[in-house]
Parts: structure tokens; C-alpha cells; sequence
């Protein structure tokens, strides 16, 4: 808050979405405790069912708290720490390859450190895609003024790079610019590229809402797609040349024998390359078939709540097929159709307070957090339909999760912040910033 503003505990902000942070909630709390009350029970069927709801619960309201914190803070605290939260982020996601645990599922894709003394897990990716956005909007906004007519990515070529000053673009503009997009890509595909491949996305549309010219966008995908084809190819020739290339499983399927933990792009690429072939072989996974099963069982008006009969079936049921479950239960006209209109309501309300900010840092960082919960929510839905490969991505605020609700929760507390300034008008107003500008 400002020095000069007087503390109050009623939120400000937008109000629709605050609605949609209590729908969303709501529907958490509902859709955790009943796909999982059979693994809420111990083996002999002792255990306390509630155990799973207090836990959600808890989850749950941290994730408010968090969300009405972060909504009190002004903006321009974020444009002074961005680098410092960068660094932290990509600090802890580089520690996952030599601390991290992974998944009993999927052993050679460590997410998650454990937190000593306190005996919790928290996945830095979630940390570092928040702070990539958070860096990205500070340095286009930077560039407001210059940046459509700035290159900022240098000359391919020898002679383009000494006559059009390559050294100093690679400085100036690629590395504060376009570095941190590949770096957070680079450390975070190797176990998940799924979240990679959102990031990028995410990213992607930022530098055009950004203005950053077309040519030089292409020139970017480019460079990212010629050094994803690199590692991938790389990884084939070494999988195959020592027998495992068809040896990966997927996540939470029947695979080779263990392999060493930390050989992460070697023994993912083998997973990446069989789910993608059975997909275009029209294949499908167990967990896939079940997914159908439900949607099928749910219909248009679903089997009512707390009448599923896929909970002890499907696997991931209270995360990766959060959609699936939510269909079976609350049909595909209530259930599905509301999820999907909560979450292109997000990026709609995202569009709303871009367009009242004015300035380009507000502005880019409530355009790139909204882009990135939505693009998260259609490709964990997208997954649940069978329109795409097997991700492991949740459905964000829904799925069960502590690391993902937290920082997505700031995520929305920031958003929240933004438009309570625009209505107390608080904003900053540097004309170089502005992305309305002539």
C-alpha cells in the first residue's frame, strides 16, 4: 500500500472476479473431496474420510488469504523486485535436478522440493512461470517506446550482425528481453514440457500484445524451435543408441525397468516421443479411457454430487482429469460449460483491466497472469477430452495442489491489485510506457 493510503479489510478490485475466485473455490473444495474418498480411506477402511476435506479446506482459504494479501500491494512494488524474484524462481527450479522428488509415476522427472522442518513439497515452476511473466511485462514495458521499430534479436548472419551492431542488440535487447523466456523454457521442459510449452505460449502473445515487430517474433520461434529440435534429436540419437529409446513410459504407466533419477531429458524423451505416437495412432491410455468413461456416464446433467462412480477408477481424478470428474458429476452443460466460461471469464476480465491501465507494465502483467491460467485451464481440459496428448498439467485452482493454488493465487492477487488502482487511481502515467501511444 501507499504511505499516504489508510489500511482497510474490504477488497477492491474487480468484482466479477472476485466472484470467480470464490466459484472457483467453491468447486475445489467440492470436486478434491469427493474424487478422492476412496484413497481418503485407509486399507482397512479405517481411515477418516474428512481428513482429505479439512486438508483441502486449509489449502483452500491460504489461497484467499494469499489472494486479498497480495491484491493490497501497489503495483510498482512488483516493477522494483522482478529481477529479484526471477532469480530466486529460477534458483529454486534449478535445485529440483539435484534435491528434487519426483512423482513414484514418473521417477526420472523430479518437481518438487521439500521444505525442511515443515515436511511440504512445492513445485518451482509454478514460482518461476509467475516470475518470467512478472520480468517480461517490466521489460517491454521498458520498451514501449522504441520497441516497434527496435530489433530484438541480432542478425543471423556474419556480416548482419557486424553491420547492424549485433553485439549491442545481444546486450541491450535479447538478453534482458527475450533471455529469461529461454532460460525459464530451458529449465523447466526437461521434466515438464508440457508447462515449458504454456510459458512460451504465454510469452509468445506477450511480445505481440507488446508490440515487438512480427519479423522479429518469427525470428524468435525460430531460434526456440531450432534448439528444441536440437536437445529432442540429441536425446533420440542417445535413447537409441543405447537401446531405451521405447522404453519410457508414461506418467503413471508400466515402464522399463528404474533408471537413475537424474538423467531427465534421456529418460523423458523416450515418454514424450511413445505418448505422442499413440495419440496419432489413436491409442489410448488407461487413463484416457477412463476420462472417457466418465464424461460418457456424466452426460449433459451429470450423476449428481457426490455420485461418481469413477472416483476409484480413474486415475488422477482430483488433478490432471479434474475435468473429466467435474462432467461425470455435474454434467457436461452445467459442470463442463460453467468451467470453461470461468475461465475464459478470467481473460475477459484480464482484457477489461488492460485496457483501463493506460501504461504498458500493469497492463502486460495482468494480460500475461490472466493469459497463463487460461491457456493452462484448456490444455488440462484439452487432455481430458483426448484432443491432445497426456500432460500432467492441473486444472488451475480446481485440481488438488498446494504449491500451483499458492502462487496462481498471487497470480489473481496481483490482478485484483491492478484494477483496485485503476479505480483509486494510483497508477503511474510514464508516457514512454504507454501502450496507447501513437
Amino acid at each position: 500500500m501507499g504511505s499516504g493510503q489508510q489500511m482497510t479489510l474490504r477488497p477492491g478490485g474487480d468484482v466479477a472476479l472476485w466472484i470467480i475466485v470464490a466459484v472457483l473455490a467453491a468447486m475445489s473444495v467440492l470436486v478434491v473431496y469427493s474424487s478422492t474418498g476412496v484413497e481418503a480411506l485407509s486399507p482397512d477402511g479405517s481411515g477418516n474420510h474428512f481428513g482429505v476435506l479439512i486438508r483441502q479446506l486449509g489449502i483452500v482459504l491460504m489461497g484467499l488469504m494469499v489472494v486479498y494479501a497480495v491484491h493490497k500491494i501497489n503495483y510498482q512494488f512488483y516493477g522494483r523486485i522482478v529481477w529479484a524474484a526471477y532469480a530466486m524462481a529460477l534458483a529454486f527450479t534449478v535445485m529440483v535436478f539435484f534435491i528434487g522428488e519426483a512423482n513414484p509415476g514418473a521417477p526420472n522427472a523430479p518437481r518438487w522440493i521439500r521444505i525442511p522442518l515443515l515436511n511440504m513439497t512445492f513445485q518451482p515452476s509454478d514460482f518461476l512461470k509467475v516470475a518470467t511473466v512478472m520480468v517480461l511485462a517490466r521489460e517491454l514495458a521498458r520498451r514501449q517506446k522504441t520497441i516497434d521499430r527496435e530489433p530484438v534479436l541480432p542478425p543471423f548472419s556474419a556480416r548482419g550482425w557486424r553491420e547492424d551492431g549485433g553485439g549491442r542488440i545481444l546486450r541491450e535487447q535479447t538478453i534482458p528481453l527475450l533471455g529469461p523466456i529461454a532460460l525459464s523454457c530451458a529449465v523447466i521442459f526437461s521434466t515438464n514440457l508440457s508447462t515449458a510449452l504454456i510459458l512460451l505460449a504465454t510469452c509468445f502473445v506477450m511480445l505481440f500484445i507488446g508490440r515487438v515487430r512480427i519479423r522479429e517474433l518469427m525470428k524468435f520461434m525460430f531460434a526456440m524451435f531450432a534448439a528444441g529440435v536440437v536437445v529432442a534429436g540429441t536425446a533420440f540419437a542417445i535413447n537409441t543408441l543405447n537401446g531405451s529409446g521405447n522404453s519410457g513410459g508414461g506418467e503413471g504407466e508400466a515402464g522399463g525397468a528404474p533408471t537413475e533419477q537424474r538423467e531427465e531429458v534421456l529418460s523423458r524423451s523416450g515418454t514424450w516421443k511413445n505418448r505422442i505416437d499413440r495419440f496419432l495412432r489413436g491409442e489410448k491410455s488407461y487413463q484416457v479411457e477412463q476420462a472417457e468413461i466418465a464424461i460418457a456416464v456424466g452426460g449433459l446433467m451429470g450423476r449428481g454430487a457426490g455420485e461418481s462412480t469413477q472416483r476409484g477408477i480413474l486415475p488422477d481424478a482430483e488433478s490432471d482429469y479434474a475435468y473429466a470428474f467435474v462432467i461425470e458429476e455435474y454434467g457436461s452443460l452445467l459442470g463442463g460449460g460453467l468451467v470453461i466460461l470461468l475461465y475464459l471469464w478470467i481473460f475477459f476480465r484480464g482484457i477489461v483491466i488492460f485496457r483501463k491501465c493506460g501504461t504498458a507494465f500493469p497492463s502486460l502483467l495482468v494480460l500475461g497472469l490472466a493469459l497463463l491460467i487460461t491457456i493452462q485451464a484448456m490444455v488440462n481440459m484439452m487432455v481430458s477430452t483426448n484432443m491432445i496428448p497426456s500432460t500432467g498439467i492441473a486444472l488451475p485452482l480446481i485440481s488438488k495442489g498446494g504449491s500451483s493454488e499458492l502462487f496462481l493465487s498471487c497470480a489473481l492477487g496481483m490482478m485484483l491489485g491492478v484494477s483496485r488502482q485503476t479505480s483509486e487511481q494510483t497508477l503511474d502515467k510514464p508516457r514512454a510506457e504507454s501502450l496507447l501511444e501513437n
